[in-house]
């Protein structure tokens, strides 16, 4: 098990980062016509709009990475407060499409 500096570093390496790469747009385009009753199916359709409306390819990374970079922020202030029962938080990643919240 990785200590919390490893944790959060794997965070920024494999989660955060690889956002700089453009060509996480044409994966994500890709994967929404692959699956386009998935999950933020519309998200590929959003950014070929936005691609041909004029939007940098940067621009669009640098609003992905930050709005991962809130979600990872978020949830790890939320494991800690509130926190979880008895501190169960493997498996969250399973249950989280299928929350009575979601929306998509």
């Amino acid at each position: 098990m990785p200590t919390r500096e490893e944790l959060v570093e794997h965070l920024w390496q494999e989660i955060i980062n690889p956002l700089d790469d453009p060509s996480t747009l044409d994966n994500i385009v890709a994967n929404c016509k692959r699956h386009p009753g998935g999950t933020f199916a519309e998200v590929g359709p959003a950014i070929e709009r936005a691609l041909a409306a004029g939007v940098s390819p940067a621009d669009l990374c640098l609003i992905n990475r930050s709005a991962t970079y809130e979600a990872v922020f978020g949830t790890l202030y939320a494991i800690g407060d509130p926190g979880v029962d008895d501190n169960d938080v493997f498996g969250l990643y399973e249950i989280l499409a299928t929350s009575p919240s979601a929306k998509w």
